[in-house]
């Protein structure tokens, strides 16, 4: 009959110290998969290190404890301003990395300061987060008291300032037509948007201003052009991915001094007021 013996206290205290280092990321603010490829595709000794990543009380940041293969443990507060959990998660990785590069560049001083000595602060750079912004196509439509316009618009902007400004830029055609009369109508246009990211960063939604100048080619039995400037003001709400999205802009378009064309059988007027809508479909970059 086979007797039991019990393991020797000593053994197990082996097994314990030959256990591999933990990777503990249980931050709400990142994906716990993300970051760990991330870190693996940039430190290829990782399993040597045991790392601890949990949620700071600052806002916008993790808390960040590291253990080395020396002993030598730090603890980092690492502020994270991507919009995505992917975009926070690559952030992190790339910080930790840089902690862990620059592990040997460390003072070796474990010991607690005395009362007489403060404990000196190395401050870790922290790779700036890239500029991030889009680049799209829509439709669009401007109802007013005598005309009825539609085109498209090219436009583009980028989130500034903890994205809560966003430069715009704007190239569009647009059309409008009734009894033989047309308006061919291309505008270049500058601007600013100012909001805030809302829902974790998926939303975006603020209020815009552009200024336009266009040129104007009306058309019926015969042809003339001239140039004028418009102002949009309205609301702008992005709906975004991570590559992709999707927005959605309305307001006014002020023609100052109103454009009147008249044909052989219909009278057109652009301005002074016109409700506009716009549609955009862009590529995310950056």
């Amino acid at each position: 009959m086979a007797l039991l013996r019990p393991v020797p206290l000593a053994s197990l205290a082996a097994l314990a110290l030959l256990a591999p280092p933990s990777l503990d990321l249980r931050a709400g603010a990142i994906d716990p998969a993300a970051t760990e490829a991330g870190l693996r595709s940039r430190v290829a000794d990782l399993d040597d290190w045991e790392l601890h990543v949990h949620d700071s009380v600052a806002p916008g940041s993790v808390q960040v404890e590291l253990r080395g293969p020396d002993g030598r443990s730090q603890r980092r507060r690492v502020a994270l301003d991507g919009v995505t959990p992917e975009d926070r998660s690559r952030e992190l990785a790339a910080s930790i990395a840089l902690l862990i590069e620059q592990w040997d560049e460390k003072p070796t001083t474990t010991t607690p300061p005395t009362t007489h000595s403060r404990p000196q602060q190395h401050a870790e750079p922290t790779p700036a987060p890239p500029i991030r912004g889009w680049l799209g196509l829509g439709p669009r439509l401007e109802l007013g008291r005598s005309l009825v316009e539609a085109g498209l618009d090219v436009q583009g902007g980028a989130w500034l300032l903890r994205e809560h400004l966003q430069p715009l830029a704007s190239l569009g055609w647009s059309l409008a037509a009734r009894d033989g009369l047309s308006l061919n109508t291309v505008r270049l246009g500058l601007g600013l948007a100012a909001g805030a990211p809302l829902r974790d960063g998926r939303l975006w939604l603020g209020g815009h201003a552009l200024a336009h100048g266009s040129w104007t080619l009306a058309h019926d039995a015969r042809s003339a052009s001239t140039w004028a400037t418009s102002s949009e003001l309205g609301g702008l709400l992005q709906i975004r991915w991570p590559r992709w999205l999707i927005g959605v802009r309305s307001g006014v378009d002020l023609a100052l001094p109103p454009l009147r064309a008249r044909g052989d059988h219909a009278r057109l007027q652009r301005g002074p007021a016109q409700f506009v809508v716009g549609l955009q479909f862009a590529l995310v970059f950056g």
